[in-house]
């Protein structure tokens, strides 16, 4: 009987732990739950919905620093770049042995304009994890934006070591290449590029702009035509084949690229300017003249100047107020 009566005492005991523990997670029921809902309304786009989801959270929990993390990345979607490094601060001051919460911190003082701080950061997450090429390819970017290219280009060589099937990589270190007038390993880095995602816009055009500046304007017209097959909706391909395109002395297409950008913004008072001075080149001066009219009625002063000394009295001008 002594013996039964002290194991079933011993059992009442871990009843009543059992009991304790539950009683005390069930005194804060929403914890996990306001965890997992701000998640899913970062995930679903609705950043600020999980901004207060996170604030409700870290007033039950203020000592978990995954909270303040994800916090920290629903702010910088919302442009909240000195928020979002506050926040990965105070998850860093929790827990300062994720490597993660340095690199995005890193990030968020990039979009601060905190390029220094940035690098230090960078700097302490590859202490933790030197052979991330991620890491070196933010610090060369925060580098290249300090201007300190050389430091820049042997990140982005490091990153390249370590990873050679980011297409990303060699677009970034082709661009670098580009602001150091080096314009034939920019090409090679851009081929690469392409050669690892044939749907990148951004490295058809680079590569087009490199070839504008060689004065090889055939090739940079078909790698332009190569971007807006990916991205019909940019305009900003349809100036640059434009541009390639006048100095060809291709007027005529040119027109169709300006009136291609006219519509997808019919505002862009640019594009009804340039395709007046390829109309002009082109002999059809009604034409040249009705842009020049309607750029300038957009905002494109400079017109005005244009019409007066080119069309004359025949067209009324009615400035845009």
């Amino acid at each position: 009987m002594t013996i039964a009566g002290k194991t079933f005492k011993n059992l009442k005991s871990v009843v009543s732990l059992f009991l304790l523990i539950f009683l005390c997670v069930s005194c804060f029921p929403g914890k996990s739950e306001l965890f997992l809902k701000g998640i899913e309304n970062y995930n679903d786009g609705k950043y600020r919905s999980a901004i207060n989801l996170f604030d409700e959270a870290i007033l039950r929990d203020p000592g978990n620093a995954e909270l303040y993390y994800y916090r920290a990345r629903a702010k910088i979607q919302t442009g909240d770049c000195t928020g979002a490094g506050d926040d990965y601060s105070r998850a860093i001051v929790l827990d300062n042995s994720v490597g993660e919460y340095f690199i995005n911190r890193g990030l968020a003082r990039i979009s601060c304009s905190n390029y220094s701080e940035a690098i230090l950061d960078f700097d302490y997450a590859l202490v933790q994890d030197p052979e991330n090429s991620q890491i070196y390819f933010n610090r060369a970017y925060a580098k290249e934006l300090m201007e300190d290219y050389p430091a820049a280009l042997d990140d982005y060589n490091t990153a390249i070591e370590i990873d050679s099937s980011n297409f990303t990589y060699f677009i970034n270190r082709g661009i670098l290449y580009s602001i150091l007038i080096r314009p034939q390993n920019a090409i090679e880095d851009f081929t690469k590029a392409i050669s690892l995602n044939s749907k990148s816009a951004l490295a058809y055009k680079n590569r087009g702009d490199e070839y504008v500046q060689l004065s090889k304007i055939a090739k940079a017209v078909e790698d332009y035509s190569k971007a807006i097959m990916i991205e019909p909706s940019n305009s900003d391909l349809y100036y640059s084949r434009a541009e390639a395109r006048i100095k060809m002395n291709e007027f005529l297409s040119a027109v169709v690229d300006y009136t291609n950008i006219i519509s997808i913004d019919s505002t862009d008072a640019t594009a009804y300017y340039n395709r007046g001075i390829c109309y002009a080149n082109l002999n059809m001066k009604e034409n040249a003249c009705d842009d020049f009219v309607k750029s300038g009625e957009l905002g494109f002063y400079e017109a005005y100047q244009v019409i007066k000394e080119y069309c004359g009295e025949q067209k009324e001008v009615k400035k845009k107020k």
